[in-house]
């Protein structure tokens, strides 16, 4: 309990949805990828480089590394997305 209040009735506790356990990899990464986009004047997609960068580190190539760089792509597409809507 947080402040007498149940844990479960908070919205952002209610409402979170954990990963797939075959993606943790994935969403760890793309934690990891957020902290290298560009923030000058607004949020900018993860630059393409440090998304290879991790990849070739962990030894993510070929088919591999396109199926990651896809599902970096989605979840960053989905973050800048709500992040556009939230200013409106």
């Amino acid at each position: 309990m947080a402040a007498c209040v149940p844990l479960d009735g908070l919205p952002c506790v209610s409402s979170r949805v954990d990963p797939f356990g075959h993606l943790l990899f994935e969403w760890e990464a793309f934690g990891a990828l957020s902290t290298d986009r560009p923030s000058a004047m607004d949020r900018g997609p993860i630059p393409w480089g440090s998304i290879d960068r991790f990849a070739d580190r962990y030894g993510i190539g070929g088919d591999e590394f396109d199926r990651f760089y896809r599902l970096i792509r989605a979840m960053d597409g989905s973050y800048l997305a709500y992040f556009r809507e939230k200013k409106t």
